[in-house]
């Protein structure tokens, strides 16, 4: 206890110079007389501080005294606030660094800010870092909302264990009590964070962030090509070893991921400036995925259940994006079901043999409906089933519902009157 007060003395003694007994007694929450005794205690210890009497006076160190050079090296010096500039941006470590810049005399300090927040993130952001930063220190149990990168919602309690920050994220290692086992969690994913009462056990997590990958993992190898307008991602995303540069700048990448939806999302987030060259099946996928993605807009629907209309800017209509969108309004679409009538082969048939304008060849074959009896509510039943088993084309089922129910109505055969 006595040593660590002679260390905090010493410290207000660096950082201010002068200060009197009574100054430092009420600091320490001690008496003056122990003061006194602690200076002795210095002055032996070979640390030149003495007492100086009058106005202006006080306990002094002397001017040439610096206890850095007695104690670290220069670079050591940068090291100890370089790690306490990155605490510092976690909440803490201000009063530390802020003392030791005055311990060691160095001016400057502002040439390094770390900052671990994402751009544009707001105080929602550092409040629930604060509360998952609380509920570590004071041991207590963390419920929260998570959504997984598999698009699944659910409701934890954990038992926080250790706060990470890997690859511009932070995470936070934990005891699951739902799952009886320990799992990490992306704090960007965790909603209406609240500290519980109680206490947790002591547990130690595990050594390795990831969790060690199965005996019989192999994954997927991927041959990529990048347009050169990609760069700067492939860059962030890949190592260096792993992209070769093609003529026109375009960058080759050989790599290995995990087969997984988070896969799939990574590939589709480049559009027209990715081309998955193998595996074949890949390329297969991408193009299943980009047709779903297509037809929420070829419909003239948007997942909201309103159509877009061309952007009309003090009168008068960019006529770019006027012509884009009356041309997906020209388009013909199934009076029935909705299905685009792009191609010949997707249009029904009348009783003579010739092409129905109005009906897809689902709906309508030698001029009568397929489904005479049919009602609306059976079409849209039968298009969200269709919506379900096929990786929901048209979005979350009540958003698909709520669109078709917007736009069936409008269609020639359920249009009343």
């Amino acid at each position: 206890m006595k040593n660590g007060r002679l260390f905090e003395l010493l410290y207000l003694l660096v950082e201010k110079r002068a200060v009197t007994a009574g100054e430092l007694a009420r600091k320490l929450e001690v008496s003056e007389r122990t003061i006194y005794r602690d200076v002795d205690a210095l002055s032996a210890a070979g640390i030149p501080v003495y007492a100086q009497k009058g106005k202006g006076g006080g306990i002094r160190l002397m001017d040439q005294f610096v206890l850095d050079r007695a104690l670290l090296s220069q670079s050591q010096q940068d090291e100890i606030l370089f790690a306490l500039q990155a605490i510092r941006a976690t909440g803490g470590g201000e009063e530390a660094l802020s003392r030791l810049s005055a311990l060691f005399h160095r001016e400057g300090g502002d040439w390094l800010e770390v900052d671990f927040s994402d751009w544009g993130s707001g105080a929602a952001e550092r409040e629930n870092f604060s509360q998952v930063k609380q509920s570590i220190l004071e041991r207590r149990p963390l419920s929260f909302t998570y959504y997984s990168s598999a698009g699944e919602t659910s409701c934890r309690t954990v038992e926080p264990a250790r706060l990470v920050f890997k690859a511009g994220c932070w995470y936070l290692s934990a005891f699951c009590r739902e799952r009886q086992d320990w799992r990490i969690f992306r704090l960007v994913r965790m909603e209406d964070l609240c500290l519980e009462d109680g206490s947790c056990p002591p547990r130690t997590p595990p050594e390795q962030l990831e969790a060690p990958m199965p005996k019989d993992y192999q994954g997927v190898e991927l041959r990529l090509l990048f347009a050169p307008s990609a760069a700067w991602r492939v860059r962030d995303y890949f190592h260096p070893r792993e992209v070769s540069i093609q003529p026109g700048g375009r960058l080759m990448v050989a790599c290995t991921f995990p087969e997984d939806q988070w896969l799939l999302s990574f590939l589709l987030s480049f559009g027209g400036q990715l081309e998955v060259l193998s595996p074949d099946y890949w390329r297969d996928i991408l193009k299943e995925e980009l047709k779903k993605s297509l037809s929420v807009y070829q419909t003239g629907q948007t997942l909201s259940g309103y159509k877009a209309y061309p952007c009309v800017r003090d009168g008068e209509t960019d006529s770019a994006q006027h012509k884009e969108v009356f041309q997906m309004e020209e388009r013909k679409f199934c009076q029935c079901c909705g299905m685009p009538l792009d191609r010949p082969e997707d249009k029904g048939t009348e009783a003579g043999g010739a092409f129905s304008e109005d009906y897809c060849h689902y709906c309508y074959q030698n001029g009568a409906f397929t489904a005479p009896d049919a009602t609306m509510d059976d079409i849209i039943a039968f298009n969200l089933k269709f919506n379900a088993e096929n990786g929901h084309p048209f979005g979350p089922q009540e958003e698909a519902e709520k669109m078709m129910r917007g736009w069936f109505p409008t269609l020639k055969r359920w249009r009343k009157g």
